[in-house]
């Protein structure tokens, strides 16, 4: 047996109980975390013009989502900093409305969608036609309620941006990616100059097409992801590598699986909701007041030096992006039922905004309950073609952070989403680019 010398003894030991107090230090699944936020009916609130810093963070803790907390806390390598750019400027809460059309669907078809278990021991949703299925969530299955609220959110029919990518290593190396990011809905419409559910929609409730744009080495690499219309059903993934000429199609099981070499894995497309919920346990958390940036400044969200890319926690907004104000959010968790086997998360914690059923953000846990990743989305009111001012998910910016790994992925829009009457004829073809046979025709 080899002993060690005093010194080396003592350093052991320190180095030992450095490491035992940072295991203690970090965040693990906790419902009393949750528990401990503001409630909605509290008269707790934040003044608007209210500045937030590291100085005087715990005062608004309970206001804030848990990967907010994280980064505050000091505990992990992502650390907000203690300069003006991490300072968090709170502004007043401001309405979203709902699209004209979704209200009149929402009023004359809520009552018709039902809740069913499956064998599984989750639940799915029959009779559903169009606009929010649960618009006032309640009982025992409020949290299901709330998430197919959010799972059958509403988007236009079509839409088109283009997002600068940041993908940042552990060592602060920033890898940037350009992509052309296409949604089309193909169910349960809810826009005046389209049929609810045309006929080439059958079977699926939308298609997200991302398509490389640079680096020129990766350029014309196009994942396809479509969404089935039955929440039972996996989301279908096709891959076209320009390499081979040819597209793939994933396997079912590629749910945990990145997306295009980001934090995302297939399961957080469409800002989380690609998941199948019927394999969850859910449960609603409560109904909270929580800092999020919903009203973002319109030319301060696309600008990419507005966000600290190389800071200490990568790609954060600073107060140019825009005021965050307390949103009254639903908290909602799920986790794997059994039958789900092995899956990449424990837990995921979603915050959405029942002004238009939209994610706000999410906690991730691993499958030890480790606090593993946080998904933020900065966004602003979008005015679309039928006049409505509203928000929808995806077409913001969107931001994960993996604090385990020391990761960082933020995908920031660079110019206002384009809708129908800005996009070209060719896109505008469902049928035809919104399947898999289109990948093609990527390269001709």
């Amino acid at each position: 047996m080899r002993f060690k010398t005093p010194g080396a003894l003592l350093c052991a030991l320190v180095l030992a109980f450095g490491v035992a107090g940072a295991a203690r230090a970090q965040i693990k699944f906790d419902p009393a975390n949750y528990a401990a936020m503001a409630d909605v009916n509290s008269p707790d609130t934040i003044p608007p013009g209210t500045q937030i810093t590291l100085q005087n963070w715990q005062q608004y803790k309970k206001f804030m989502p848990i990967g907010l907390q994280a980064m505050f806390s000091q505990q992990y390598a992502f650390k907000i900093g203690n300069t003006a750019d991490y300072t968090i400027v709170v502004g007043p809460t401001i309405a979203v409305p709902m699209a004209k059309r979704l209200q009149e669907d929402t009023e004359k078809y809520a009552g018709q969608t039902k809740l069913v278990k499956t064998d599984n021991g989750g639940y799915t949703v029959k009779g559903y036609v169009a606009g929010v299925p649960f618009p006032k969530p309640s009982g025992d299955l409020a949290g299901e309620q709330v998430l197919y609220n959010a799972f059958f959110g509403f988007i236009p029919p079509i839409y088109r941006y283009v997002t600068n990518t940041s993908l940042v290593d552990r060592f602060q190396n920033v890898f940037p990616q350009k992509t052309e990011v296409v949604y089309w809905r193909l169910s349960h419409i809810s826009d005046p100059g389209m049929p609810i559910n045309p006929s080439y929609g059958k079977g699926y409730l939308q298609t997200a097409r991302y398509f490389v744009l640079s680096p020129e080495q990766t350029r014309y690499t196009t994942q396809l992801a479509q969404q089935p219309d039955d929440p039972e059903k996996v989301q279908e993934i096709y891959v076209f590598l320009p390499s081979l000429r040819r597209s793939l199609r994933l396997s079912s099981a590629a749910r945990c699986s990145p997306i295009l070499g980001t934090d995302w894995v297939q399961d957080d497309n469409s800002d989380g909701m690609a998941f199948q919920i019927p394999n969850f346990n859910v449960k609603l958390l409560g109904h909270k007041k929580m800092l999020f940036i919903v009203h973002a400044d319109g030319a301060g969200l696309y600008d990419l030096n507005n966000y600290l890319v190389k800071g200490s926690v990568p790609a954060f907004p600073t107060s140019r992006v825009g005021k965050w104000e307390l949103r009254d959010v639903m908290v909602v968790d799920t986790s794997p039922l059994p039958s789900m086997g092995s899956y990449c998360y424990g837990h995921k914690v979603g915050y959405i905004d029942p002004d238009t059923w939209t994610q706000l953000g999410w906690d991730f846990y691993d499958v030890n309950q480790k606090f593993w990743k946080f998904n933020m989305i900065p966004m602003t009111p979008l005015k679309i073609d039928t006049g409505d001012v509203t928000t929808f998910h995806s077409a913001n910016v969107d931001q994960m952070w993996d604090f385990q790994n020391q990761h960082a992925t933020s995908s920031n829009v660079e110019a206002p989403t384009q809708f129908a009457s800005k996009i070209s004829a060719d896109l505008r073809d469902a049928p035809t680019w919104a399947f898999p046979g289109s990948l093609s025709r990527i390269m001709k």
